[in-house]
């Protein structure tokens, strides 16, 4: 009975992973914000507002408009993966998606990364002006 019970938890553990690559799939799921900067100027607080919140960049690609990012284990949360796409409406408008998932899903309670990442990008960009 307890070996099937552990099986269990790992299987279901081991499903309710976010990979980097589960979070590149995931555009369109996220939370949109549009910015009137351009391009480059949202790419480049999107990279400082990153470091700012002590968020590791997996990955930066600004000629597909996706900054991937990771936060480790902390006493609240198994760590997560956070994804930031880009997208250039105009040339002085930016749509921004921000999405963010636990890398295991039973006990985690993360920050709210979404609306801490949109808040600064808010302030740098303001800050840009």
């Amino acid at each position: 009975m307890k070996r099937l019970l552990a099986i269990s938890l790992g299987l279901c553990l081991l499903t309710a992973c976010a990979s980097i690559e589960t979070v590149k799939e995931a555009r369109g799921e996220g939370s949109k914000k549009l910015y009137n900067y351009s391009f480059n100027k949202v790419y480049s607080a999107t990279l400082s507002t990153a470091r700012e919140q002590g968020l590791a960049i997996l990955e930066s690609n600004k000629s597909e408009g996706r900054v991937l990012l990771s936060h480790g284990v902390t006493y609240l949360s198994w760590g997560e993966r956070i994804a930031v796409f880009l997208k250039r409406v105009s040339d002085g408008a930016t749509e921004v998606e921000i999405l963010s998932k636990p890398v295991m899903a039973p006990l985690n309670f993360p920050p709210d990364w979404v609306s801490l990442l949109f808040n600064g990008l808010d302030e740098e960009l303001r800050q840009v002006k």
